[in-house]
C-alpha cells in the first residue's frame, strides 16, 4: 500500500512511502520516500511520468517534486528522458560534422575517445541520470584499467623473455648457433593526464550541446580531472641550436626547421604556409591556415586557436635570404618536373610540388635533430623561439601573441618558469645599476 505524505494536515498529492501490511499505521521508519508526477506530453504525443524514489523524509521527496515542476515551467527541463549518452554522442557527433563545425582530423580524435573509452563504460546510462560523479570515477577507472594492461603486458613480456632464453640456452648446448626470438607482446602507453582531459573536454562538449533541450545543465562542470604533472620546459640552447642548422643546411627541410626555429610556428602552420602569406621586403608573415592530416589524407583549415588566426609573425634578413634560395630551388624542381608539377603555391613542398605531409615532416626532422646530436624535436624548436622572446625581455602578452595561444594563461603554464628566471636576471641587472659604496650587511 502507499502511505500518503502528510504536510500540515494535509495529504500531498504525488508523494508517498509504499508500505506493506505488516507496517505500522501511524509511522514507518523502514521504506523510503517516493515521488510521482504526470507531465504534459512530449512533442511525439507519449505520455510523460516522472518517479523518483529513495528519500529519507516525505519532505524531501515533496521539494524535490516541487523542484521538477518548477523546472518543466521554466523550460529547463530534459525533454527526452530515455536517450542514453550513446545514443546523444552519435547524433552530437553527425551533427557537428554535418554542420562543418569540426573537421576530418578532429572528428577521428573524438569518435576514437567515443568508441574507446566513454561507449563502454558511459554508454549505456541516460543522459538525465548522468552526474559529475559518474565522470570522475570513470576517469579514475579507465587510468586505472589501463595501468592493468600494462602490468600485465610487462610481466607476460618478461615470461616470454625467460622462455626465450630456456630455448636458446637449450639451443646453445645443441650447438645451434642462431639464437631464436620471440615476440613480445605490445606494451600499451600509460594514459596521461592529458589524455584523459581530451576525452573530458569532448564529453563536455557534447553534453554542453544537450542543455536545455535534453538536459537541464552541463554536468561535466562537477567533474574533477586528474592532476597533470607540469612539465619543465628545456628548449635547446642558442649555441646547439646554430650548431644543428649549420651541420643540417645541405638537407631538404633545412628551410622549415630554419623557420620554426626563428618564428615559433607550429608544423602545421610550417607546412600551411604559402608563398602569398609572405611580405619579402619586409619580413611579415601571415598564419593564416594550418594542414594537418587523417591518414595519408590532408586537410587544410584555419589556424589552431581563435588568437591565432591572422596572426602575424616577423622574420629577419637571414631568414629570408634562407627563403629566397629555397623559393629558387623550387622553381629549379618545377621546371624539371614540367606538366607533372603541382604548383599551388605552397612554401614548403614535395619535388613535385605537393605540400609536405605533417607526420613525414616530424619523422624525418626528428631523425635530423638526432643525427646531429641535437636532443629536441620539431615542437622543441618553438619552445626555443619562446625562450628567446622571453629572454629578450618580451613581456608575456607579446609572448602570448606571438605563438598564437588563445590566452594568457596557456602561456603561463608553459613557459612561467622561464618567465621566473628571465625575472631574477632582470632585477640582478637592475640592481647592479645602483651605485654603492658599502656591501657590508645591516647590523642585527
Amino acid at each position: 500500500m502507499n502511505r500518503p505524505f502528510i504536510y500540515r494536515g494535509r495529504p500531498v498529492a504525488g508523494v508517498f512511502q509504499r508500505c506493506t501490511k505488516d507496517c505500522p499505521a501511524e509511522i514507518c521508519m523502514r521504506h523510503r520516500w517516493a515521488y510521482t508526477i504526470e507531465l504534459p506530453a512530449g512533442a511525439d504525443g507519449i505520455r510523460r511520468q516522472r518517479t523518483k524514489s529513495g528519500f529519507t523524509t516525505g519532505k524531501d521527496a515533496m521539494e524535490a517534486r516541487a523542484d521538477l515542476a518548477k523546472s518543466h515551467r521554466d523550460g529547463t527541463l530534459a525533454q527526452d528522458d530515455r536517450k542514453t549518452l550513446s545514443q546523444w554522442l552519435d547524433e552530437w557527433l553527425e551533427g557537428k560534422t554535418t554542420r562543418k563545425e569540426i573537421g576530418r582530423s578532429t572528428r577521428r580524435g573524438y569518435s576514437d575517445n567515443i568508441e574507446k573509452y566513454i561507449k563502454p563504460k558511459l554508454g549505456a546510462k541516460k543522459l538525465r541520470d548522468l552526474r559529475g560523479l559518474d565522470l570522475t570515477r570513470f576517469y579514475e577507472t579507465i587510468m586505472a584499467d589501463r595501468e592493468k594492461e600494462r602490468a600485465t603486458a610487462l610481466a607476460r613480456n618478461e615470461e616470454i623473455a625467460a622462455e626465450e632464453k630456456r630455448i636458446n640456452d637449450a639451443r646453445q648446448l645443441a650447438g645451434k648457433r642462431r639464437p631464436k626470438r620471440l615476440a613480445r607482446v605490445a606494451v600499451p602507453r600509460t594514459l596521461a593526464a592529458a589524455s584523459v582531459a581530451r576525452i573530458h573536454a569532448c564529453l563536455s562538449g557534447a553534453l554542453g550541446d544537450a542543455v536545455p533541450d535534453l538536459v537541464p545543465r552541463n554536468v561535466a562542470k562537477d567533474a574533477k580531472l586528474p592532476q597533470a604533472k607540469k612539465r619543465k620546459v628545456k628548449p635547446p640552447k642558442p649555441e646547439q641550436l646554430g650548431g644543428f642548422l649549420d651541420a643540417a643546411h645541405q638537407e631538404r627541410l633545412y628551410p622549415l626547421l630554419v623557420l620554426a626555429g626563428y618564428s615559433g610556428l607550429r608544423r602545421g602552420e610550417l607546412v600551411g604556409l604559402k608563398w602569398d602569406d609572405l611580405d619579402m621586403a619586409t619580413g611579415r608573415i601571415v598564419v593564416a591556415r594550418q594542414i594537418s592530416s587523417v591518414g595519408y589524407q590532408l586537410e587544410e583549415k584555419d589556424a589552431k586557436s581563435e588568437a591565432g588566426q591572422d596572426r602575424v609573425v616577423f622574420i629577419d634578413q637571414v631568414v629570408r635570404e634562407i627563403l629566397t634560395g629555397w623559393a629558387a630551388t623550387q622553381l629549379t624542381e618545377k621546371a624539371m618536373w614540367g606538366e607533372a608539377h603541382q604548383d599551388g603555391g605552397w612554401m614548403f613542398t614535395r619535388e613535385d610540388g605537393q605540400p609536405l605531409h605533417p607526420d613525414r615532416v616530424t619523422k624525418v626532422s626528428s631523425r635530423l635533430l638526432r643525427r646531429h646530436g641535437l636532443d629536441a624535436t620539431l615542437h622543441g624548436l618553438r619552445h626555443f623561439w619562446a625562450s628567446a622572446l622571453i629572454s629578450s625581455g618580451a613581456d608575456i602578452s607579446a609572448v602570448s601573441k606571438a605563438m598564437g595561444h588563445a590566452s594568457i594563461s596557456v602561456t603561463s603554464d608553459i613557459y612561467g618558469s622561464l618567465f621566473d628566471k628571465a625575472s631574477a636576471e632582470m632585477a640582478t641587472r637592475a640592481a647592479a645599476l645602483i651605485p654603492r659604496r658599502s656591501t657590508e650587511k645591516v647590523a642585527p
